[in-house]
């Protein structure tokens, strides 16, 4: 097994995450490391932990100047000693370290997705993580971070909590897609139903173009549209230079059309230089109009004017566009707080692996040193020296060979490492 060495019986669990930093703020892709070197045994490791915490300090390779509070390190307290987790046998370590890694990769691509689908919903989104009734940025989540008992109660075991923590991660993403499939259909109908907004006439819905400060209804046989049980209203759309034509054969090309009907909506003509027109027929007539219409590259369209119609549909807009407003702020807060509990959750998994590995390769009981520090960019073969200079006492830092049946590309460091990024959509 990996997690077994020569440097097993050596001193030392810490943790530490790092990753580079932007002033002022944490730059998207930015990757940190988990890496956890073990305590002496025999003594309090309180004091240990400290001398830990000042020799990552005081080395210039690790703690960065000039960056201001956000350099690190800093404590990660994950519980050790007599408050360590529960795990059981060893065989059940040896499954946890598959499990966990599972578990690890799932979250990881829920939490990621959450990221996604928050940031196109709203560019601006701001990602806070919220824990233990507190609300806080990502780095102060990770400069503060302690196991929540709460959530997660060391009394019960590494596999319980895994298990209650993916069972809560795959239902917050259920959630999230199940309101964003809702959303989506409440924007698909406000599109459904929006103004066509366009330079054509042509294009357009007609009930945004013929509306009623357009349109002259005043019930007496002047009225742009006529509706009676024998008489019906046809609106035709001719291009530009094609009015006289029309004109001159309109009342022919069916039978039953109402001489000198045709009317053209004045102000309404495109850019394109389409006008819009009504003629009166018997009802009998209006399909063979149309048809004829069609044969002659007339557009003749099925529009019926109604005040109420009109308002009907303006106030469905009105009453859709509320509705799409409600559903974008119920969606948003609810990947806000999705995507704080899946982070919160991931965390929690790092730090069963963490513990898990320590275990494994460092022996019991359990004692850990905890640290969070942001490496300078680039630097990240010298940081591992430098790691290994100070959490492991001078033991090479690797890549190492470490016999005949390791794998050539396989790096070994003398301390466990992880490494994940927190956030990776560009925004």
């Amino acid at each position: 097994l990996k997690q077994f060495s020569p440097f097993s019986l050596l001193s030392a669990p810490a943790f530490l995450i790092a990753g580079l930093l932007v002033p002022g703020k944490m730059s998207v892709g930015q990757e940190f490391w988990i890496v956890a070197a073990g305590c002496s045994k025999e003594q309090g490791s309180s004091s240990e932990k400290e001398a830990y915490l000042a020799a990552l300090k005081s080395n210039s390779t690790i703690a960065s100047r000039g960056r201001g509070a956000e350099d690190g390190p800093w404590k990660f307290d994950v519980p050790d000693g007599d408050r360590s987790l529960l795990f059981g046998s060893f065989d059940n370590l040896i499954r946890l370290t598959d499990e966990l890694q599972k578990a690890d990769s799932s979250v990881d691509s829920i939490l990621h997705r959450l990221e996604r689908q928050y940031v196109e919903l709203d560019p601006k989104a701001d990602f806070k993580v919220k824990s233990q009734r507190q609300e806080k940025t990502f780095l102060e989540y990770l400069k503060n971070w302690q196991w929540d008992e709460a959530k997660y109660p060391k009394t019960r075991s590494i596999l319980d909590n895994m298990t209650l923590l993916m069972s809560v991660v795959t239902k917050l993403d259920e959630e999230a897609r199940n309101k964003t499939a809702q959303y989506n259909e409440f924007k698909t109908a406000k599109g459904n139903l929006a103004k066509k907004e366009g330079a054509s006439v042509t294009g357009r819905d007609l009930v945004d173009v013929l509306t009623p400060d357009v349109v002259k209804i005043n019930g007496t046989a002047d009225d742009d549209f006529i509706y009676t049980e024998h008489i019906t209203t046809v609106v035709v759309i001719l291009a530009r230079g094609t009015d006289q034509e029309f004109l001159a054969s309109y009342e022919t090309m069916v039978e039953k059309v109402i001489p000198l009907s045709a009317r053209k909506f004045p102000g309404l003509d495109d850019k394109d230089g389409n006008s819009l027109w009504r003629v009166l027929m018997f009802k009998s007539a209006a399909e063979a109009f149309k048809k004829q219409c069609r044969e002659k590259r007339i557009i003749a369209r099925d529009f019926e004017y109604s005040d109420d119609g009109y308002r009907k549909l303006k106030t469905q807009r009105e009453q859709l566009e509320d509705s799409v407003k409600r559903q974008h702020e119920l969606v948003r807060g609810l990947y806000q707080a999705a995507w704080s509990d899946a982070m919160v959750a991931w965390m929690h998994i790092k730090a069963m692996r963490v513990f898990v590995e320590s275990v494994l390769r460092f022996g019991m009981p359990p004692r850990f040193a905890s640290f969070i520090f942001a490496p300078k960019p680039g630097a990240n073969i010298a940081v591992r020296k430098a790691l290994a200079d100070v959490l492991a006492k001078g033991i090479p830092s690797g890549p190492q060979d470490k016999g005949g049946d390791a794998q050539d590309d396989e790096e070994y460091y003398p301390y466990v490492s992880l490494a994940f990024i927190p956030f990776n959509v560009p925004r």
